[in-house]
């Protein structure tokens, strides 16, 4: 499905939509490692994390995550901070993600502040969202994309829970047409919103009205 050796799926729930404002507040991951020419989980991660103030309780009724459970059983965000980098290891990590660009401004605003304040994104990423968005017409949320495949893990808006599911979309997507691999570092994006969030420079951005083929047609794939 892919030609890297390492591959880290992750997946955050946050406090709201906004990186430089905003926290993360779950963090779900898996790392899979070539193995004799296959793919085998070696690492998961599932925590809880501690935000600075209250959560909007928008927040708390689509993820089911309290402020007691973050004061309980939460980790700092630093804390959270190293136990991601522990999986990312290296710019040689493919990172995956569902809806990626949402991510990815977390995941750089997290490492800039706790890790290294000149961070910048040079690993190759994989979009699920865009391989779904390529094939399938409006809507193209997650829980679709589950239910479109009828994937068994649930997607219940805990990262863990999504990111098994993501797993899964990616799996079944590839079974139907195994041409992932060439959707590495590119990015679909909504035509009438651009795009949002950080913009890299190894990544090409495309516009997708969903069923459309556009990445497919656009590199031939």
């Amino acid at each position: 499905m892919f030609d890297h050796d390492t591959v880290l799926l992750f997946d955050f729930e946050t406090t709201g939509l906004n990186p430089m404002r905003d926290q993360i507040i779950e963090i779900g991951a898996i790392v899979l490692e070539k193995v004799n020419g296959s793919y085998t989980i070696t690492q998961t991660l599932q925590e809880l994390v501690m935000a600075d103030g209250p959560l909007p309780s928008k927040i708390t009724d689509i993820t089911h995550i309290t402020d007691d459970m973050l004061l309980r059983e939460g980790i700092t965000q630093e804390e959270a901070c190293h136990k991601l980098l522990d999986l990312y290891q290296d710019e040689k990590t493919l990172l995956v993600a569902y809806n990626i660009q949402f991510d990815l401004g977390f995941m750089t605003a997290l490492f800039r502040k706790y890790w290294r304040s000149n961070f910048w994104i040079k690993n190759d990423l994989l979009d699920v969202m865009a391989v779904y968005k390529d094939r399938h017409a409006y809507p193209h949320r997650l829980q679709n994309a589950v239910a479109t495949y009828h994937i068994a893990e649930p997607n219940t808006h805990r990262a863990l829970d999504d990111i098994k599911a993501t797993l899964e979309v990616l799996k079944r997507m590839n079974d139907d047409k195994p041409n992932i691999k060439y959707y590495v570092n590119k990015i679909g994006f909504n035509p009438k919103y651009n795009v949002s969030g950080i913009k890299l420079p190894h990544v090409t951005y495309v516009a997708q009205y969903g069923g459309r083929g556009e990445i497919e047609r656009l590199f031939k794939i």
